[in-house]
């Protein structure tokens, strides 16, 4: 008898299979891409003995891997016979792809991706191995996570002069969590029959109270082939909703949802956890045994449905407003999907009317306040929905005076020049993911070099204790009101030195043999007087850059021990991966590989960096070798 406090609405399973719940993200660049845009033609995971087990991705899809820095995409949640899986294929697909490089100018430089050998790049097959000690296992009657996660610093090479990328795509892959990255899953209603099932004495993984299930199908990023399985997700009482474009919570937005009825489009954020599902049986003597197999559970923290993700005779627009005059919104390099679904990538300007009758939610709000367009300002990101006309392949114009505006979380990034009480004062460098110099403040009311921040009152004061002047800072939240006096931001979150990721990245352009002066089972020291680095050599933190060359002493990289990690040995000649869960397993087998001829092309590593000490403490650490 199974007795799981969230019970059968957690995932649909076949009698006898269990479900591979499969994740996308990617991992920051210290070169800012404006888009990262590529075929995703295939993920396929492969058992001990090198068939080909599962394919996980229903169709080939375009996947901006610049939108996956902040989140992780569910590509499939497909019904498997129980079994052990120890490594995917990934099939990538370059030959029409739209890579788009933050310089700074309104548009950025488009590059042409090539090959190592300099010549143009089509489709890429990566081999992924999982680590040889926790490959990724699917019991019957249960769900278990595959995390992917892209690396846009270790995989990409610029030269903007010759607006060229040399790409050697790099995956890491685990059974574990890579990350504590809200999770997004999107596809068609498949079934609403368990929204009206509350579990009013039922807890979600999270703690908050579970007030029933909806079960959906993936259809991961734009796409609008179906085939990728099903996910239940979990409701709770701190749900919000945004339907058709009206916001709210509780019971009115799972009525709302509800009413959708199967078929429509929905998007769910929020949290994969694992979940303990106590099994008990009863022996003939009477004494009873249980087990605890672990499985994972979806819980949702924002729904959007219907005309709310697309359709309804209303085309989308999603981008950051670089500049606002009047009503009229400029936002560069926009995505626009047509009410059919058709997705176009416009990497010129598109102009945005908005008017009286326009509507203006808040993501996440759940309709606790009433909004005004003027909420609208330079620097947020937004979902315009209204009536879409292409100008040419790279600009267009939305008409949504009679639509609505979808304000969502944006972020602002710079160096602290004040603090206050609850406040901060920074010298802005990037704004919604982009540097700043593009953007007209004109009539916005604030000044990038004296940008003022209050934390929200909604979610509780910010410590801001090591938001000293002079260090780098990255708030989440959502710009004042256009044409309001400061402060010009309120934040719900802050990142400080001590919370930010870095990014650690070297070049050794042909290679080395000896990229470290020591590396043992708890540190590298990175020899930064190698005399092969070349052109990237930096640390960067938030707004800050650390040059590795001008530091006094060798850079250590080591385990973060209170955190999923994951490392990787990258393999330029062919294309593919090793991954290990442990530091420790990852450097024995960089002391087996990293030998003879073998010699390394590229480190990058992520995690939290000390000054004082020059010490990476690190989350992943990727190596590519030659061989």
């Amino acid at each position: 008898m199974l007795a799981a406090p969230l019970g059968a609405a957690l995932l649909l399973l076949a009698a006898c299979s269990g479900t591979a719940v499969v994740t996308m993200t990617s991992t920051p660049s210290t070169d800012n891409f404006l888009a990262y845009r590529v075929g995703l033609v295939a993920v396929q995971l492969q058992g001990s003995g090198g068939n080909s087990g599962l394919t996980v991705l229903p169709a080939s899809t375009t996947v901006d891997f610049a939108t996956l820095t902040e989140v992780s995409e569910v590509l499939g949640a497909a019904s498997v016979t129980k079994g052990t899986y120890t490594s995917a294929l990934i099939t990538l697909d370059y030959s029409a792809a739209q890579i788009v490089y933050d310089d700074g100018s309104v548009n950025g430089v488009a590059l042409t991706p090539l090959a190592a050998n300099g010549q143009a790049l089509g489709q890429i097959q990566i081999k992924l191995t999982l680590d040889p000690s926790d490959p990724f296992r699917v019991a019957s009657k249960g769900a278990s996570q595959l995390a992917l996660a892209f690396n846009l610093g270790a995989s990409n090479v610029i030269d903007v002069s010759g607006k060229t990328v040399t790409v050697t795509p790099l995956i890491a892959g685990s059974a574990l969590p890579i990350d504590a990255k809200p999770v997004r899953v999107r596809g068609p209603l498949a079934s609403v029959a368990g929204i009206a099932n509350a579990a009013a004495t039922s807890l979600t993984p999270s703690g908050s109270t579970a007030s029933g299930s909806f079960t959906l199908n993936a259809m991961p990023f734009n796409s609008t082939a179906g085939g990728g399985g099903a996910l239940a997700v979990i409701l709770s009482d701190t749900t919000t909703y945004e339907i058709n474009g009206i916001e709210s919570t509780g019971t009115t937005g799972q009525e709302q949802l509800g009413a959708s009825g199967t078929g429509a489009l929905a998007v769910a954020y929020g949290t994969l956890s694992n979940v303990n599902q106590i099994t008990t049986t009863t022996t003939v003597a009477g004494t009873q045994s249980a087990a605890t197999p672990t499985t994972v559970s979806f819980v949702a923290s924002q729904i959007l449905g219907g005309s709310s993700v697309q359709g309804s005779g209303l085309d989308r627009v999603s981008g950051v407003v670089a500049a606002r005059s009047g009503n009229t919104l400029a936002v560069e390099d926009a995505t626009l999907v047509s009410a059919a679904g058709i997705e176009t990538f416009l990497s010129g300007t598109t102009t945005v009317f908005m008017g009286a009758n326009t509507v203006v939610t808040v993501f996440g709000q759940g309709g606790t306040q009433l909004n005004s367009t003027l909420q609208v300002s330079v620097g947020s990101a937004i979902d315009a929905f209204g009536v879409a006309t292409l100008e040419s392949a790279d600009t267009a114009t939305l008409d949504a005076s009679a639509g609505r505006v979808r304000l969502d979380t944006t972020t602002a990034s710079g160096l602290v020049t004040a603090q206050g009480t609850g406040a901060l004062n920074l010298n802005l460098a990037f704004l919604g993911g982009r540097a700043i110099a593009p953007f007209d403040f004109v009539g916005s009311g604030a000044a990038p070099a004296q940008y003022e921040v209050i934390t929200s009152t909604s979610t509780g004061t910010l410590d801001l204790t090591n938001s000293t002047p002079g260090v780098p800072v990255i708030v989440s939240g959502l710009t004042a009101s256009f044409g309001a006096a400061p402060p010009n931001f309120t934040a719900s979150a802050l990142l400080d030195p001590t919370t930010i990721q870095a990014q650690l990245v070297i070049d050794y352009g042909s290679g080395t043999a000896a990229p470290f002066t020591t590396y043992n089972s708890s540190t590298i020291d990175v020899d930064i007087r190698n005399r092969s680095i070349g052109a990237r050599h930096l640390i960067q933190v938030g707004a800050q850059t650390v040059n590795l060359l001008g530091l006094a002493s060798d850079a250590s990289i080591i385990p973060d021990p209170t955190a999923n990690t994951v490392f990787t040995i990258g393999h330029a000649a062919n294309a593919s991966a090793e991954n290990f869960d442990t530091f420790a397993a990852f450097i024995a087998q960089v002391q087996t590989e990293l030998q003879g001829g073998t010699l390394a092309t590229g480190v990058t590593a992520v995690g939290q960096y000390t000054a004082s000490t020059s010490t990476l403490s690190a989350t992943s650490v990727t190596l590519f070798l030659n061989h």
